[in-house]
């Protein structure tokens, strides 16, 4: 936890960021904490985030410093957001910080898995440790839908830090073919 901790403080200490991706950082980091049962450090983190001067949405961590054992709100969002109108404004982070990962763990929540995979993906590039995608996939690896075809190619792109492009025109296919409207998320995949 020492070296975990040691990096995000360096990250933190970089003089170029703005408090929005400060923030952004002391939100993950708080999460990640939260996740490995290190609620001190979750706290300290969620502190700094709510001490920094920002006008990000702030629901999240009021609630978990109520409670040293946070557990989020039943919901699979901390807060409203346009989530096309965020996206197609490429605010990956403020769509990333709405969703709530421990609700992506419930079934029936594919499309905000992968949601939440490509962005955290698109965010922390090879940092990601886990896919929320990844069991659904491996489970029904047969099953023709994008969030299994997105979701091999995230893992793969972790593995290999880069798309297969036959991978990629897989999931195009299937996008034209079957959900034109969910076209945004090959957009991200894209953008990796």
């Amino acid at each position: 936890m020492h070296f975990l901790d040691q990096k995000y403080k360096k990250d933190l200490a970089d003089r170029k960021l703005t408090s929005s991706k400060k923030f952004f950082l002391m939100i993950v980091a708080a999460r990640e904490f939260r996740d490995l049962n290190q609620f001190e450090l979750s706290h300290e983190y969620y502190r700094m985030a709510r001490d920094l001067k920002t006008d990000e949405n702030k629901s999240e961590i009021y609630e978990a410093l109520k409670d040293k054992r946070f557990v989020p709100h039943q919901a699979p969002f901390y807060f409203d957001i346009n989530i096309n109108q965020a996206l197609k404004n490429k605010n990956y982070e403020k769509v990333f910080l709405s969703l709530n990962p421990k609700q992506l763990e419930r079934a029936g929540k594919d499309a905000f898995k992968i949601l939440y995979d490509l962005l955290n993906v698109k965010i922390r590039k090879k940092s990601v440790k886990k896919l929320y995608c990844y069991e659904d996939w491996k489970t029904y690896p047969e099953d023709y839908q994008y969030s299994n075809l997105l979701c091999e190619l995230l893992d793969n792109y972790l593995k290999n830090g880069k798309i297969s492009r036959d991978q990629y025109e897989v999931a195009e296919e299937y996008f034209f073919k079957h959900d034109l409207k969910e076209r945004y998320l090959l957009q991200i995949a894209n953008e990796l």
